[in-house]
């Protein structure tokens, strides 16, 4: 398959960088254009012409899903090393303190220790007097037998 970025121009290439690294397309035309002299709405119309040009916004999503892949494994790189290191305490650890925190810190990062927080709707006091009469009847007397 052939590199598509061998179509665009280099200023076209780079207005897709500064698109895909995050700027608006109008910064990301001002950065890639002389546009100092051009009103803003003529940038805004120059811009969606050429994030409207198929090959450049093909470079923008490639670009863009490169940079996430990138993140994902920078953050899979950093867990994997927040593990180890807290295993290595565990098993390692100098004090009874150090190991006791790394187990702790260790446990949260694998999700063990959750604050649950239950949260009840507010009833009306007519809600609270009906349930309170269905779980009445639902009882039977004790004298009922003797």
């Amino acid at each position: 398959m052939a590199n598509k970025t061998n179509d665009l121009t280099p200023k076209q290439l780079h207005f897709a960088r500064c698109v895909a690294s995050g700027l608006t397309l109008s910064d990301s035309y001002r950065e890639a254009y002389k546009a100092g002299r051009m009103q803003p709405h003529s940038i805004c119309v120059e811009a969606s012409k050429l994030m409207a040009h198929p090959e450049i916004t093909l470079t923008v999503e490639r670009l863009q899903k490169a940079k996430e892949r990138s993140l994902v494994a920078s953050a899979v790189s950093d867990r994997e090393l927040v593990f180890k290191t807290l295993r290595e305490k565990v098993a390692d650890g100098d004090g009874d303190a150090i190991k006791l925190r790394a187990a702790e810190l260790l446990g949260k990062t694998i999700g063990m220790f959750k604050d649950v927080q239950v949260q009840e709707t507010p009833r009306s006091t007519e809600q609270i007097e009906a349930k309170l009469a269905e779980l009445l009847a639902g009882i039977e007397p004790e004298n009922a037998m003797h």
